[in-house]
């Protein structure tokens, strides 16, 4: 089921798409397959950017090099719609064209954002526990399938979901991540899920944030119903319109 075109994305009520979802597996007993992105689809990693940039101030290259840089970023705020930092360092007063500033928060940022470590600050979107919560309860399967790279974030990924409660028991609820930190993120979505789809004649449903994976799928697996999570996206391409879209899970009427 996709919603209709029109100039706008038309929001979904996570309700609507839980409704579909127990109807194909109570019903119509189908056994769909449910996929989860995890940064900016399950959870808000703005709390980890804050923390990280704000560590890196701290670094001691930081405080040689930079030194009339550096109380700026105290004033760093970060926000939903926020990706990477550099929207985020400008709005805490930092010069545009520091290029040498940059390149060397760049490189701290790709050290500390990926990492086991720094996952712990993200947070879960509202309702998103409870709303995966639900599903598993369906008794149908469960797959996590992130962009992060098994060697810098698969234990730091699940320490974090079973801290949040999410479900994950390697069974019924996996998590999946790139074996590879090189893999382009699309793609390595892409071909699991059709490799999954070969073996397996289900629906499946993928819940996902950036508008490049989404496209893709869409193009070349056509049979999967896609849920854009409106959070934020790397904006190399547009949010797709003929598809779900949510902002929230909370279960409302």
């Amino acid at each position: 089921m996709k919603s209709s075109k029109n100039e706008n994305l038309k929001n979904f009520k996570a309700s609507e798409i839980y409704n579909k979802i127990q109807h194909l597996a109570l019903v119509e007993k189908s056994n769909p397959l449910i996929i989860f992105d995890l940064d900016s689809t399950l959870f808000d990693v703005a709390p980890r950017l804050e923390k990280v940039l704000t560590d890196i101030a701290f670094e001691p290259v930081m405080m040689e090099k930079f030194p009339s840089v550096v109380p700026h970023f105290k004033n760093i705020r970060t926000e939903r719609r926020d990706w990477g930092f550099i929207e985020v360092l400008h709005r805490a007063g930092v010069e545009h064209d520091n290029l040498d500033l940059f390149k060397t928060v760049r490189q701290f940022w790709i050290e500390k954002f990926f990492s086991n470590e720094y996952i712990h600050y993200d947070v879960p979107y509202q309702g998103s526990v409870d709303f995966v919560r639900k599903i598993e309860k369906l008794n149908i399967p469960i797959v996590y399938l992130t962009g992060r790279d098994v060697k810098r974030m698969e234990r730091g990924s699940r320490e974090v979901l079973l801290k949040w409660d999410f479900p994950l028991d390697d069974k019924m609820s996996r998590l999946v991540l790139k074996p590879e930190r090189s893999m382009d993120d699309a793609l390595f979505k892409r071909d699991w899920i059709h490799d999954h789809m070969i073996n397996f004649q289900s629906p499946v449903f993928l819940f996902e944030n950036e508008p490049v994976n989404i496209n893709l799928i869409a193009k070349e697996l056509p049979q999967v119903e896609l849920v854009f999570f409106d959070s934020t996206h790397s904006r190399k391409e547009t949010p797709p319109e003929e598809v779900f879209t949510l902002v929230h899970y909370l279960m409302e009427d």
